[in-house]
This record gives structure tokens, C-alpha cells and sequence, in this order.
């Protein structure tokens, strides 16, 4: 099978050299498991902060392994009830062409395009959702989403446009492409070394990016702001978390901030998933979704995330996905 590794760990924020598509043994599985034909791979940024000798959480991603990441992909053997030969799954399947897991590492889907399950019906979609949910949001609010015109936060945008109309959204964009994709979702674009626009201030803040942008944005909250901490992509090229040094403005403001976590929402992923397949049947949810082609091209695709990558998610399909 073909394999695409990490040939050593990157310097700074990740290049496509950092990575080599290998020849490795096909997996057999054993007893319990199921062999499973990768058709398409999620391209995700948390990868990055174990891929270090020494990562701030977490073991490092193996050199000379196939990288780990989430996939779709078709069963070709089944050692365990519940799955056969030609359905679909998704799980951590891994950059390589072919995986023998467990069972209870895959989870079964249905549709007629199964890598919306990395996107829309995903944990993409989920976090999404749920970070929706946990904003209390309310009309005539200011709602400042930061990245906004990646995967979850271009999900984020939609998902609170349709369920509160009377909503200032303001989000960052990298590039020209980027500010055009959110105009085109009612969002007013900020480039993440700008100072905050007003008028007014931030009533409702995600907040995926941190360090010196999240510092420079607290003083401009509104009283009684909620804010979300879903990540730190601008400490994704260092090998320690980002300090957060303005907790002044959150006193002052008497701010609520928060850290969200996809785990805690899981034991209603069902409840949000038929949401958002409502929302996916009448066009209020439009994912954006790059398609790479070729087990290779996610070394270029994975190191697009960190600069002006295009719209939405992005998705690798291997060669000889349908």
C-alpha cells in the first residue's frame, strides 16, 4: 500500500518536504477487525502540535509512520458483525491507502457522499454546531468569529446567520478569496492583523486563533461578552501552548471565557447531526469544501492550512476513491 509519512518534524510551520509517500505492506487484519479501502482524508490543523519531539500535549506523531488523521473509506473484509463488504465507515484511518482496524474504532455512514462525514455531518459540522449552542446568542448582537472562512468557522457563521437573522457577524479572513467567501455569507471580513472596526463592541467572540490577535481584541468587548476558546493556530508553529496575557479586559468587562471542547457535546451528536442534515436539505447550510486529488497532494493541502488556504474545508480523495 502506499503511505504518506512524516519524513521529519517540521520547522516552524509545516511545508509539503516535510512529508514522503512511501511503499509499506498492505495491513492484514486479525480477528474483530475490518480492512478497510481509504477514499478520502480530513485535513485538520491540531496534527501539527504533535508533530514535535517533545509536543505540549499528547504523544509525537511517529517519523516514518503513516501520519494520523481522520478518513472515509469502503470495507473490503469484516471480521465483526454490523459491517460488510462495500459499506462506508469513518474513523482514524490514517494517511495511507489501506487500514485494518478495530470495530469499535470505525463508525458506519450512509449517503451518496460519504466525505461529508469529515465535513458538514462530521466533527467539523458538530463542533460547529455546539459552539453555536454554547454562544446563547441573541438579535442585535455582534458576534466575532476568528478563523472565519476555514472549516468549522465558516459552519459557525452559517449555522448562527440561520438561526438569529438579526446578527452583526464580523470575521477574519487571509487574502482577498477568503474576505470575498465571507461577503458572500453575509460576513463582514477582518484581516487578523487589523484592529477591531466597531462601531459598537463584541458581544459574542469564537476565538480559534489566540496569542497577540485575542489580546488585541478583548479591551473591545461589550459587557457581560461570552467568548469561546476553540484553539490557538497562531502557536500551531511553536512547541509550547500561547499564553494569554490580557485577563484585564475580561475583569473589567466582566467577560465569560470559555474553553470548548467537541468531547463534551458527543452524547448529542445524533440530535445535532439531523439538525444539520434539516439544514443541508433546504440550502440554510452551504459547506464550503476544497477537493484534493491523490494521496500526495495532502502534504500541500495539510501545509495550505496554515497560510491562505481556500474556503471551508479541505478534503484529499486518494486515486481510486468512487
Amino acid at each position: 500500500m502506499k503511505a504518506l509519512c512524516l519524513a521529519r518534524y517540521p520547522d516552524g510551520l509545516p511545508v509539503a518536504s516535510d512529508f514522503a509517500l512511501r511503499e509499506m505492506p498492505a495491513p492484514v487484519p486479525g480477528p474483530g477487525e475490518i480492512l478497510v479501502q481509504v477514499t478520502h482524508l480530513s485535513m485538520d490543523p491540531m496534527p501539527r502540535m504533535r508533530m514535535q519531539a517533545k509536543p505540549p500535549f499528547g504523544p509525537p506523531i511517529a517519523l516514518d509512520l503513516p501520519v494520523e488523521g481522520r478518513g472515509v473509506g469502503r470495507v473490503l473484509a469484516s471480521g465483526a458483525p454490523g459491517f460488510a463488504p462495500g459499506d462506508h465507515v469513518v474513523g482514524e484511518l490514517g494517511w495511507r491507502t489501506r487500514a485494518a482496524l478495530p470495530a469499535a474504532a470505525l463508525t458506519r455512514i450512509e449517503g451518496s457522499f460519504p466525505h461529508h462525514h469529515l465535513n458538514a455531518l462530521g466533527a467539523t459540522g458538530l463542533a460547529a454546531w455546539f459552539v453555536v449552542e454554547s454562544l446563547l446568542l441573541r438579535a442585535g448582537q455582534t458576534l466575532l468569529v476568528a478563523p472565519a472562512a476555514g472549516a468549522v468557522g465558516s459552519l459557525v457563521c452559517q449555522i448562527a446567520r440561520a438561526q438569529v437573522p438579526d446578527l452583526r457577524i464580523v470575521g477574519t479572513a487571509m487574502g482577498d478569496v477568503q474576505a470575498a467567501f465571507l461577503r458572500s455569507l453575509q460576513v463582514e471580513p477582518l484581516t487578523a492583523d487589523a484592529g477591531w472596526p466597531g462601531p459598537g463592541g463584541i458581544d459574542r467572540m469564537v476565538d480559534g486563533v489566540g496569542g497577540v490577535f485575542h489580546d488585541r481584541m478583548l479591551p473591545h468587548l461589550s459587557n457581560r461578552a461570552r467568548v469561546l476558546l476553540l484553539g490557538f493556530v497562531s502557536g500551531y508553529a511553536g512547541d509550547a501552548l500561547p499564553s494569554y496575557g490580557n485577563a484585564g479586559a475580561v475583569l473589567m468587562k466582566r467577560a465569560t471565557l470559555e474553553g470548548f471542547l467537541l468531547a463534551d457535546h458527543m452524547d448529542r451528536a445524533t440530535e445535532a447531526r439531523a439538525g444539520i442534515a434539516a439544514m443541508l436539505a433546504d440550502a440554510r447550510l452551504r459547506p464550503a469544501e476544497t477537493l484534493h486529488h491523490g494521496l500526495a497532494s495532502a502534504a500541500t493541502a495539510f501545509a495550505g492550512l496554515f497560510a491562505e488556504a481556500p474556503p471551508g474545508k479541505q478534503i484529499v480523495i486518494l486515486e481510486d476513491a468512487e
